[in-house]
C-alpha cells in the first residue's frame, strides 16, 4: 500500500525551518525542567509510593496530618475515591511504605480494634480466622480446611471487583456464605476505612544506582545504533544517526520538563523504545539512498539523491508511524492513570523520532557531505554520469 505515489517533496529546502522549531522546542523544554527541577519518580529519588482506596471522599486533611511532609494527589477517576500517597527519602533503608500504611491503618480505623479489618488483610488471614471459628461445623480435616481456603479467597476475589466494600452485605451476599458464617463475619469483622492497592518502597542507595545505570543504558544504547549505522553504511551516516537519537530523546526529555512529568524506570523504558524505533526509521532511508546512489544510471548531486530517497521511503514512513501512533493514542485515552505518562511520552518521541528521519538526518549528512567532500559511493556533491561506484569522474562525466 502506498500513500505517496512518485512524490516529489523538497524535505531539505525546509531543514533550517525544522532545525529552529527543534532547537527551540527543546531550549523552552529544558529551560521548564531545570527551572522547576527533575520531577524524580522514587525509582530513582528513593522513597516511598502508596495508593489508597477509600469508602468514601479520602481524608486528604487528615491523612496529612498523619504523614507529615507527604504528597497527596488524586488517584484515578474522583469517583474511585483513590489517592497517592508520595513519601520522601528518609536516607533510611527498609519497608518505608509498609511502616506508613500499618500507622494509617492504625490511626485511621480505631473503632475496629480486636477485629479482622475486611477492607485491609487478604485471604490467609481471613481463612485462618475462619478455620478456628469454623462456622459451618467442618471440623479440621484437610476438606475443611480446602473448603475455608476457598471460601475465604472468593470474599476477597468480590473486594477486588467492588474495589472496596463499603457495606457488609456485599460480603455475606458472596457465593457459599452460610448464615452462620455471615454471622461469624459480622461479630469478628468490619469494613475498614481504606483498602490498599499498592504500596513501594526505594531505599537511597538504590536510588542512586538506578539513576546510574539508566543513564549508561541510554548513552550507551545510543554509541551502540550509532556505531552499527558506520559500520553498515558509512561514518557520515553513523555520526548523523548518533546526533538524530540524541534530537529525539532530548526533544522527548524536553517534553517531559513541560509536562512536570515524572522520570522513573517506565520512562527509562520510553526512551529506549523511542531510539530503537527511530533508528529502525532511519536504516530504512539510509538503505534507500544507498541503493539509488548504486543502481541510478544518471547520478544527481547528493541533494537530490536524498530527497528522492525520502519520497521513495515515505509511504513506509507515514504508515509505520501512524500505526504506532494509533496504539499510542488508544493507550492514552484507554490505558489507564498508570500507563497514560508513558504512552504521552512514546507518542511524542516517536514523532520527533519521523519528524528527525524526514529533516534532521538528511539536514546533517548533507552539511557533513559538503563539509568533506567525500569521493565515496556516497558522492561528493557533483553531478556524475554513467561511472561505476567508488571511480571518480569528472563534471562532465568523463573519465580521468
Amino acid at each position: 500500500m502506498e500513500l505517496f505515489v512518485n512524490s516529489k517533496f523538497n524535505f531539505l529546502r525546509w531543514r533550517y525551518h525544522a532545525l529552529a522549531f527543534s532547537l527551540a522546542f527543546i531550549a523552552i523544554g529544558l529551560g521548564m525542567l531545570f527551572t522547576r527541577g527533575v520531577n524524580l519518580g522514587i525509582d530513582f529519588a528513593g522513597g516511598a509510593n502508596v495508593i489508597l482506596r477509600f469508602q468514601g471522599p479520602p481524608p486528604i486533611a487528615e491523612l496529612r496530618s498523619i504523614v507529615e511532609g507527604s504528597t497527596i494527589q488524586q488517584y484515578g477517576p474522583p469517583e474511585d475515591n483513590a489517592v497517592l500517597i508520595r513519601l520522601p527519602q528518609t536516607g533510611v533503608e527498609g519497608d518505608y511504605a509498609g511502616q506508613v500504611v500499618a500507622l494509617l491503618n492504625e490511626r485511621l480505623n480505631e473503632e475496629g480494634e480486636g477485629k479482622l479489618d475486611l477492607n485491609f488483610q487478604g485471604r490467609a488471614a481471613l481463612a485462618d480466622m475462619l478455620k478456628e471459628a469454623d462456622p459451618d461445623g467442618r471440623g479440621s480435616s484437610p476438606a475443611a480446611l480446602a473448603f475455608y481456603d476457598e471460601l475465604a479467597q472468593r470474599v476477597i476475589d468480590r473486594r477486588s471487583d467492588l474495589g472496596i466494600f463499603t457495606d457488609v452485605d456485599q460480603v455475606t451476599s458472596v457465593e457459599g456464605v452460610s448464615p452462620a458464617t455471615a454471622r461469624i463475619l459480622r461479630e469478628r469483622t468490619f469494613l475498614g476505612a481504606f483498602n490498599l492497592l499498592s504500596q513501594e518502597t526505594v531505599g537511597p542507595q538504590v536510588g542512586r544506582e538506578l539513576q546510574q545505570k539508566a543513564m549508561w543504558a541510554i548513552i550507551l544504547a545510543t554509541l551502540a545504533m550509532g556505531a552499527y549505522i558506520a559500520v553498515r553504511f558509512d561514518f557520515k551516516f553513523g555520526i548523523a544517526a548518533i546526533l538524530s537519537l540524541v534530537h529525539d530523546s532530548m526533544f522527548a526529555l524536553a517534553f517531559l520538563g513541560m509536562i512536570n512529568g515524572q522520570f522513573e524506570i517506565i520512562t527509562v523504558a520510553a526512551f529506549l523504545m523511542i531510539i530503537g524505533y527511530s533508528i529502525n526509521d532511519t536504516v530504512v532511508v539510509y538503505d534507500r539512498v544507498r541503493e539509488n546512489v548504486r543502481k541510478l544510471r544518471i547520478r544527481d548531486d547528493f541533494e537530490s539523491v536524498i530527497n528522492r530517497s525520502l519520497n521513495q521511503t515515505l509511504s513506509r514512513t507515514v504508515l509505520t508511524g501512524g500505526s504506532v501512533m494509533l496504539v499510542l493514542l488508544s493507550l492514552i485515552f484507554r490505558g489507564g492513570e498508570v500507563i497514560h505518562e508513558f504512552a504521552l511520552l512514546l507518542l511524542v518521541g516517536t514523532t520527533a523520532g519521523m519528524f528527525s528521519t524526514l529533516f534532521v538526518v538528511p539536514a546533517i549528512v548533507l552539511a557533513w557531505n559538503r563539509r568533506f567532500r567525500s569521493k565515496s559511493a556516497y558522492g561528493g556533491g557533483e553531478r556524475r554520469t554513467e561511472s561505476r561506484v567508488g571511480e571518480p569522474a569528472t563534471a562532465g562525466g568523463r573519465k580521468r
